[in-house]
């Protein structure tokens, strides 16, 4: 049974330290299909996981105190957080950086800078529960 109806948008929640991503997220993720939560750090993102339980959170890896990688371990480790979904929004680039993320639960990886219909096309396969695209199409696509 999902958690989404029909009159609720999808909540996602935003852990990047960089403001202008948070800017920009928010003019491509609109109301009515999302509804947008912030953090600034990873302690705020813990806090928002628990009390919020996000349909998706899109994750930075290079973060101050506690890297993305953390959050993701911390989302994945917890039986009431399985279904969130894990969108790792990176500078880190190298196939190692996006094999690392994967290995550690995140549900797909997208390097910065990012192509907007891809990123939107990743979020909305993700949400419907499809895997997305393939690593190959992913690495072509991101740098359109």
């Amino acid at each position: 049974m999902t958690r989404k109806s029909a009159a609720r948008p999808h909540q996602i929640l935003i852990v990047d330290d960089d403001p202008q991503i948070h800017r920009l997220l928010a003019k491509m993720l609109q109301e009515p299909t999302y509804h947008l939560m912030s953090a600034f750090s990873a302690d705020d993102a813990y806090a928002m996981i628990d009390h919020h339980h996000p349909d998706m959170v899109i994750l930075d890896i290079m973060m101050p105190k506690v890297s993305g990688i953390a959050v993701c371990n911390y989302i994945k480790s917890r039986p009431q957080c399985a279904d969130i979904r894990v969108l790792i929004l990176s500078a880190k680039d190298a196939q190692s950086d996006r094999l690392d993320g994967l290995q550690h639960g995140a549900d797909d990886y997208i390097a910065k800078p990012f192509h907007m219909r891809h990123f939107l096309r990743k979020i909305e396969h993700m949400l419907a529960g499809k895997a997305g695209t393939s690593e190959t199409e992913a690495s072509s696509d991101d740098k359109e």
